[in-house]
C-alpha cells in the first residue's frame, strides 16, 4: 500500500515539473515576440538621426534646355539613271600573242589568263583550244579589259594554274597605253626539261623549296605544298620555263643553290642540299 502510494506521488511530481516547463518557455517566447513589436513600434515613431536627412539629400536635377530647331536641309535632287540608259562600259581590246608553245603544254588545257595586277579582280581566261595556230606556231588572241588599270597577262597549263603556277607573265600598264593603238602582249610559252640529279654519295635529299629569283610571284603548283623531295633511283623531272631558279632549304635560306634554265639540262644538287647518308650539312 505505501509502495503504491509512493509511485502515485512521484507521477505527479513529473507531471508538474513538466507543466511548469511548457509554461515557461511559453512565457520567454512571448515575452521576445513583445520585445521585438516594441522595438519595430519605436523605430517608426522615432525621428530619423541629425544630419540624416541633409546628408542624403538627393541632388537637384537640371532641367535640360528648350530644344532649337535645326536649320533646314537644302533641296536634294535624287536622280537615277534610266532604265534605257546604257551604263559607262568602256572597254579597250588587247592584243595577245603565244609564241613557242612546245607540245607538252599543248596537250594539256593551256589557256591564257587576264585578271587586274593589284586587286586581281576582272579575270578572264581563254583556252588556246579556242584559237587557231598560225603557220609560225603562234596563236593570236582577243580581250576586252577595263581601261587604266595595270593588267596582269599569263600563259600556263591550266586554269587553276593561271594566277601563280604560270609558264610565262607580262604586266602591262593599261593607263600609259595610247588611246590611238591597240597594246599588244606577247607571252613566250617555251618549256624546258630539267632532270633534277642527286649528287653521288647522297640517297635522298629535301624537302626542298623551288623559286624563281627572277619572278617572285611564281610558285611551283605541284610541288608548293610538299616541297621537292629527291630520293635515289627515282628520276624527278620538271618541265620549267626560261629564267633563273633557286633549291633551297626551308628551314636555312643560307643553304641554297642557284641554276639557269635556258635549254633541257640536268641539274646536280648540291652537297650542302643533299648531305651523305648519316652526315649533316
Amino acid at each position: 500500500m505505501t509502495q503504491c502510494a509512493g509511485k502515485v506521488l512521484a507521477s505527479s511530481w513529473s507531471c508538474t515539473i513538466r507543466t511548469l516547463a511548457t509554461i515557461l518557455v511559453s512565457l520567454l517566447i512571448a515575452t521576445a515576440l513583445a520585445t521585438v513589436l516594441y522595438a519595430i513600434i519605436l523605430s517608426l515613431g522615432r525621428e530619423p538621426l541629425p544630419g540624416a536627412e541633409t546628408r542624403f539629400t538627393a541632388p537637384k536635377l537640371e532641367q535640360p534646355t528648350t530644344p532649337q530647331r535645326l536649320p533646314p536641309i537644302p533641296q536634294i535632287q535624287a536622280s537615277a539613271t534610266a532604265a534605257t540608259q546604257p551604263l559607262d562600259e568602256t572597254r579597250i581590246r588587247v592584243a595577245i600573242q603565244v609564241e613557242n608553245m612546245t607540245s607538252s603544254a599543248q596537250a594539256q588545257d593551256a589557256g591564257v589568263a587576264t585578271f587586274h595586277t593589284e586587286t586581281g579582280g576582272d579575270f578572264q581566261w581563254l583556252p588556246l583550244s579556242a584559237t587557231n595556230a598560225d603557220p609560225d606556231g603562234a596563236h593570236r588572241m582577243q580581250v576586252e579589259t577595263a581601261p587604266g588599270i595595270p593588267l596582269t597577262v599569263t600563259l600556263s597549263t591550266s586554269r587553276e594554274y593561271a594566277r601563280h603556277g604560270y609558264i610565262s607573265r607580262q604586266i602591262i600598264n593599261l593607263a600609259q597605253a595610247a588611246e590611238a593603238t591597240e597594246p599588244i602582249v606577247k607571252l613566250n610559252g617555251c618549256m624546258h626539261r630539267v632532270q633534277i640529279n642527286l649528287p653521288t654519295n647522297a640517297e635522298r635529299a629535301g624537302p626542298l623549296r623551288l623559286k624563281r629569283t627572277d619572278d617572285p610571284r611564281w610558285l611551283p603548283i605541284l610541288n608548293s605544298s610538299s616541297g621537292l623531295t629527291l630520293q635515289r633511283g627515282v628520276e624527278t623531272i620538271l618541265q620549267l620555263a626560261p629564267g633563273t631558279y633557286e633549291l633551297q632549304d626551308p628551314l636555312a635560306s643560307d643553304r641554297s643553290q642557284t641554276f639557269t634554265v635556258t635549254d633541257s639540262t640536268i641539274v646536280e644538287v648540291s652537297p650542302t642540299l643533299a648531305p651523305a647518308e648519316g652526315g649533316r650539312p
